[in-house]
């Protein structure tokens, strides 16, 4: 009934919080290994017996969970909230700073204005830049949100590549999977210098085929990469930043080089796009964009899409290549 669909809407918030504090609190984990029963898991977890067991029901109404007698087990889609996997990404968007931001959003929508500077008084990335935790829990959410970019070595064949620049790479998970699937490639993970100090770890087996550089988009990248890599980056920033890195990208590609944007692609009717279009809007001045609009943004910058592949979650590959 369309009273159930709309109270499902108004009720979804509780329904995401409850999974953020599952992630929080190591539920997932702690089920990895089978099924145990809410007395069980409250006394691994150390958390109240009585209200894990409420919020195992929920989760399991919302098909995370399984109860299987007295015993709760992972669903497969639960099973991805390991620590391993999307987890930390849970556990991200459930943190205080988003959900104050998300809090604004009206004052966003009203205004103009950012929720999340309105909140804090400055941008996002200055903000974690001061706060070594919290930029520390961003950088894992980001990473695991990567889990799904294991399928592009699929989408583009990196065996000819000699030299792969993943620009503002983060802690190079993304970087780690092309690497593994091009063992003759070197790597280059770009990104500021509080980032690339805490990236060795992820890249463990791999450091001597990869240099870690720090440095400012926005200034200049690395030259002479057969392939660049901007996954996630462009919808942080507004066209005319947009049109200054990717300015910065053709300056530093040589002949038959390639850029990979990585975006989630608005259309009419994907709610993904436009959710986290939203997103973008409450935490930062960038947005997603549709497929003309990046057309638009590589064109300026001298760059043309050459083909489109897909990935999962209503993201896309755009694969660019120096007009001639």
């Amino acid at each position: 009934m369309i009273e159930n669909d709309l109270m499902r809407i108004l009720t979804g918030g509780w329904v995401a919080q409850a999974t953020n504090v599952a992630a929080r609190i190591g539920l997932p984990d702690a089920l990895s290994g089978g099924p145990r029963t809410a007395a069980d898991l409250a006394e691994a977890l150390e958390v109240h017996p009585g209200a894990l067991a409420r919020l195992m029901r929920l989760l399991a109404a919302a098909g995370i969970l399984e109860e299987r007698g007295t015993r709760f087990a992972l669903t497969e889609m639960g099973a991805l909230l390991r620590g391993d996997r999307l987890g930390p990404l849970a556990t991200l968007y459930g943190s205080d700073h988003f959900t104050a931001s998300w809090a604004a959003l009206e004052h966003t929508v009203t205004t103009g204005e950012q929720g999340f500077r309105h909140v804090y008084g400055l941008p996002i990335f200055d903000y974690l830049a001061g706060e070594p935790d919290k930029a520390a829990e961003f950088n894992a959410g980001m990473a695991a949100g990567t889990y799904y970019f294991r399928r592009v070595p699929c989408k583009h064949d990196f065996s000819a590549a000699r030299m792969v620049v993943d620009l503002a790479g983060g802690t190079g998970a993304l970087l780690a999977e092309v690497l593994r699937a091009a063992p003759r490639a070197r790597g280059v993970l770009f990104d500021v210098p509080e980032v690339i100090a805490e990236a060795g770890p992820h890249l463990e087996g791999l450091l001597d085929r990869c240099d870690l550089v720090a440095g400012d988009l926005f200034a200049a990248v690395p030259e002479g990469g057969d392939v660049y890599m901007l996954s996630r980056v462009l919808h942080d920033w507004d066209d005319e930043q947009c049109a200054a890195i990717l300015a910065n990208c053709a300056k530093a590609m040589p002949p038959g080089a390639r850029l990979l944007v990585i975006e989630r692609v608005a259309t009419a009717d994907a709610l993904l796009p436009a959710a986290f279009d939203l997103h973008m809007m409450v935490m930062t001045d960038g947005r997603e964009r549709t497929l003309p609009e990046y057309r638009a943004l590589l064109d300026r910058a001298g760059l043309s899409i050459e083909y489109v592949a897909e990935l999962p979650l209503g993201l896309r590959l755009l694969n660019a290549v120096l007009e001639t």
